[in-house]
C-alpha cells in the first residue's frame, strides 16, 4: 500500500476536545491520495444483500404474491388465480355475499338499464353456490347477468350437529348456519316479503351465505355496491331500521367507497388532461424557481432580512402570547362575578410571565450570539454560491431516488412472496343478534417466516440509510473541494460526479458503517412497536404502554442525534479521507469546540430551508393555477387535483433542493472552522 499523505497533522497533546487542527505543509484542500475505508462494513452489507436475495429466491419459489394481493372467496380460493386446486383465473373479482366474504365473479355486475331503479334486483341473489332467482317470478334480470365461479363442489357439505366443515384450507370445523347446505330456497333466502328476506337464514342481515344483486363498481378487485344500490336495499328491506349497527357500518363503508370511486375517476381524468402542465410546472418550473431562490439568497440585504425576521418573528410570537395570556388573566381577575376559579387565573398569569421571560431570554441570546448568527448567514451565502457553481449537484438526489426505487421494487417483490408463506386459517366471528358465526380467514406465520420477515425489514432500513449516506458523502466531498479551491473559475460541473466516483471507490464502507447504526436504531424502534402492539392486544396495561412510548421517544431522539453525528462524520471523511470511527470522533469534538456556532447555523439553516420549501412550492403552484385557469378552465372537473399534485411535486423538488442545500451549509461551516483553525490571516481560504 502506498504511503498515505495526510492533509492535516496529528492533534497536539492528549486533550483532543480542545486541540485545534494543524495543516500539513502541502495542504491543498480535501486529500487526493485516498484509500478504502471501513471495508468490513461494506462486506457485511453485501452479505446482507446476499441473504436478502436468498430469502427472496426461497419465497418466490415457495410462495405466491397473489395470495396476499388478490381477494379470497369464502372457501379460501384466490379470485383471478389458479391456486389451491381451484382455477379462478376467469373470475378475478370478489362479490360480497356477507360482510366479511363472498364469491369470485367474472365481472362486477352493473344493473344500469337492467332494472327499473337501475340499482337492485332483490329477488336475484348471489350465493355461495351461484345465482339464485326467486320462483315467484319477480326477478327482472337474466340469471347469467352475473357469472359466478363453479362452487358445485360445496354442495356435499352437510350439517353434523351444527358443525360444518368449510373448505379444504385449515380443515377447521365451525358453527356456521343451521342448514343442510349452502343452497337457497324460498324459505331460507326469500321469505314472504322483502323485509322478511332480510332476516332469513340465507341473508341473515348481511351475515349469511347469500346477498341481493345490486349495481356495483370494482375497486382493488372487489365489487362494492353503489350508493343507490345500498340505499335501495336498506329502504326496501327495512334494513335501515334494523338494530344491526355493525352491518350499517358495512353498507355505509360501501357507499363511501362508491363516492370515493367517483371522486377518484374524476381526479384521474383531471390529472390526465393536465398531465403536461403537471410535469412542466411540477418538475421544470419548480427547478427554475429553486435556482432563483438560490440566487436570491446571495443578495446580502435580502438574506440578512430573512434571517433576522425569522429570529425576531419567533421572539415576537412568545411576546404576543405572553401579552395575550396576561391580558386574559387580568380580565378573569376583574370579572364580577368570577368566570373562572382564582387558581386558574393565577396559573394563567404565571404562564404569561414565563412566556415574557422566554421572549426576553431569546432577545439576550440573539444579542450575545450576533457574531455566530452573522457566521451562519455567511455559511448560507457560501452554500448558495457553491450550489450555483455546481448545478449538476442536484443530479445526486435524483440518482439516489432512482436507486432507492429500484431496491424497493425488488424488496417489495420478495416481501410479498414471503408474506404469502403464511397458513390460511379460519376464525369465527359471531353475528350480532343471532347465535350464528361466519368464517373469517386470517394468516398465521411460523416462527421461521417471522424471522425472515424481520431480516428483510432490517435490510430495507440498512439499504435506505446507506443510499442516503452516499448522497451526503458525495455532496460533502464536492462542496469541500469547492471551498478549498482558491480559483473558483477552475470549478467544473463534473465535480459532483468526480466526488461520486471517489465515494464509490473509496468510502462505501464508511457509508455502510454509519447507515448500519441508523438501521439498528430503526430496527429497535420497530421491535418496540411490535411488542407494544402485542401487549395492547392481550392486555390493557397502561403502565406498560406508557413505558413503551417513553422508550420510543428516547430511541427517536437517539436516532436524530446519531443522524446529525453521521452527517458531520461524512463531512470529515470527505475532507480528510479518514474512516468512520475516526471521522465521527473528530466531528464530535469539532461540534463540542464550536457548539454555539453550529447551533446558530442549525437554526438559521432550518429557517432558510422552511421558508425556501414553502416559497418554491407556493410560487410554482400559483403560476400553475393562473396558467390552468387561463387555458383549461372548461376541460377539467376541478382544478383541485392538478393543483394539489403540482404542489406536492414542487414541494418534493424543493425538499430535494433544500436537502442538498442543508448538507452544503453544514459542510461550508466545517470547512470554515478547519480553515480558521489551520490558517491565520491572509492564508485562509474564506
Amino acid at each position: 500500500m502506498p504511503q498515505i499523505k495526510r492533509s492535516i497533522a496529528d492533534y497536539d497533546g492528549e486533550d483532543e476536545a480542545h486541540d485545534k487542527l494543524r495543516a500539513a505543509a502541502d495542504f491543498n484542500g480535501p486529500v487526493e491520495d485516498r484509500y478504502c475505508t471501513d471495508l468490513l462494513m461494506l462486506v457485511l452489507l453485501c452479505l446482507c444483500w446476499a441473504g436478502m436475495t436468498a430469502i427472496g429466491a426461497y419465497a418466490v419459489h415457495n410462495g405466491d404474491y397473489r395470495l396476499v394481493l388478490y381477494p379470497l372467496d369464502y372457501d379460501g380460493n384466490v379470485c383471478g388465480a389458479d391456486l389451491n386446486d381451484r382455477d379462478m383465473t376467469e373470475y378475478p373479482y370478489l362479490y360480497y355475499t356477507n360482510a366479511v366474504g363472498g364469491v369470485c365473479v367474472k365481472e362486477c355486475p352493473s344493473l344500469v338499464g337492467q332494472t327499473a331503479d337501475n340499482a337492485t334486483d332483490l329477488y336475484t341473489l348471489v350465493t355461495y353456490t351461484g345465482v339464485y332467482q326467486s320462483t315467484n317470478g319477480l326477478a327482472t334480470v337474466p340469471a347469467d347477468l352475473v357469472q359466478v365461479a363453479d362452487y358445485s363442489y360445496t354442495l356435499n357439505i352437510t350439517d353434523t350437529a351444527n358443525n360444518v366443515n368449510v373448505g379444504d384450507l385449515g380443515n377447521l370445523s365451525i358453527t356456521l348456519l343451521n342448514t343442510n347446505n349452502f343452497q337457497c330456497t324460498e324459505d331460507l333466502c326469500v321469505g314472504n316479503s322483502l323485509e322478511a328476506s332480510w332476516k332469513t337464514l340465507g341473508i341473515n342481515r348481511g351475515f349469511g351465505f347469500a346477498y341481493y344483486l345490486g349495481d356495483s363498481f370494482p375497486l382493488f378487485q372487489r365489487c362494492f355496491l353503489t350508493t343507490e344500490a345500498r340505499d335501495q336495499i336498506a329502504n326496501l328491506t327495512n334494513a335501515a331500521g334494523d338494530a344491526n349497527d355493525l352491518f350499517k357500518d358495512v353498507i355505509s363503508t360501501s357507499g363511501d367507497l362508491e363516492i370515493a370511486n367517483d371522486f377518484i375517476s374524476n381526479l384521474y381524468g383531471d390529472l390526465w388532461a393536465t398531465r403536461l402542465y403537471i410535469m412542466g410546472f411540477g418538475f421544470g418550473v419548480s427547478l427554475i424557481v429553486s435556482l432563483l431562490y438560490m440566487v436570491l439568497l446571495r443578495i446580502p440585504v435580502l438574506l440578512s432580512a430573512l434571517i433576522w425576521f425569522s429570529i425576531f418573528g419567533v421572539i415576537g410570537m412568545f411576546a404576543i402570547a405572553g401579552w395575550f395570556t396576561s391580558e386574559k388573566a387580568a380580565e378573569w381577575e376583574a370579572a364580577d362575578p368570577p368566570v373562572v376559579g382564582e387558581k386558574q387565573a393565577n396559573v394563567t398569569k404565571i404562564i404569561g410571565y414565563v412566556l415574557y421571560g422566554i421572549a426576553a431570554f431569546l432577545v439576550l441570546l440573539a444579542i450575545c450570539m450576533r457574531k455566530q448568527i452573522q457566521l451562519a448567514v455567511m455559511c448560507v451565502k457560501k452554500a448558495g454560491a457553491a450550489v450555483n457553481d455546481m448545478v449538476l449537484i442536484f443530479a445526486i438526489p435524483v440518482l439516489q431516488g432512482l436507486g432507492f426505487l429500484a431496491f424497493t421494487a425488488v424488496w417489495a417483490w420478495y416481501s410479498s412472496h414471503l408474506a404469502s408463506l403464511g397458513t390460511i386459517t379460519l376464525e369465527t366471528m359471531d353475528v350480532p343478534l343471532t347465535d350464528y358465526a361466519v368464517p373469517v380467514r386470517t394468516y398465521e406465520y411460523s416462527e421461521d417466516v417471522r424471522k425472515l420477515g424481520w431480516f428483510l425489514l432490517f435490510c430495507f432500513f440498512w439499504t435506505g440509510s446507506f443510499i442516503l449516506a452516499i448522497g451526503e458523502m458525495v455532496i460533502a466531498m464536492a462542496v469541500s473541494k469547492w471551498y478549498f479551491t482558491a480559483e473558483r473559475r477552475l470549478i467544473t460541473q463534473h465535480l459532483p460526479f468526480a466526488a461520486l466516483w471517489s465515494t464509490i471507490v473509496y468510502h462505501l464502507g464508511t457509508c455502510a458503517f454509519g447507515s448500519l447504526i441508523i438501521a439498528i436504531i430503526k430496527m429497535l424502534r420497530a421491535i418496540m412497536a411490535y411488542i407494544k402492539k402485542q401487549i395492547s392486544e392481550t392486555s390493557n396495561e397502561k403502565l406498560a404502554n406508557c413505558l413503551f412510548c417513553c422508550c420510543q421517544c428516547c430511541l427517536c431522539c437517539l436516532e436524530k442525534c446519531v443522524e446529525f453525528i453521521n452527517e458531520n462524520a461524512y463531512i470529515q471523511c470527505a475532507i480528510f479521507g479518514t474512516p468512520f470511527c475516526e471521522s465521527g470522533r473528530k466531528a464530535f469534538y469539532l461540534i463540542l469546540r464550536n457548539a454555539a456556532r453550529i447551533g446558530a447555523v442549525s437554526y438559521v439553516s432550518a429557517a432558510v430551508l422552511v421558508v425556501g420549501k414553502l416559497f418554491i412550492a407556493a410560487l410554482t403552484t400559483f403560476l400553475a393555477y393562473y396558467t390552468l385557469t387561463e387555458h383549461l378552465e372548461l376541460e377539467v372537473w376541478s382544478f383541485g387535483g392538478p393543483i394539489a399534485m403540482i404542489f406536492i411535486i414542487s414541494y418534493f423538488v424543493a425538499d430535494m433542493f433544500m436537502d442538498v442545500f442543508d448538507i452544503s451549509i453544514l459542510c461550508v461551516l466545517h470547512c470554515f472552522i478547519a480553515d480558521e483553525e489551520m490558517f491565520d490571516g491572509q492564508a485562509r481560504y474564506a
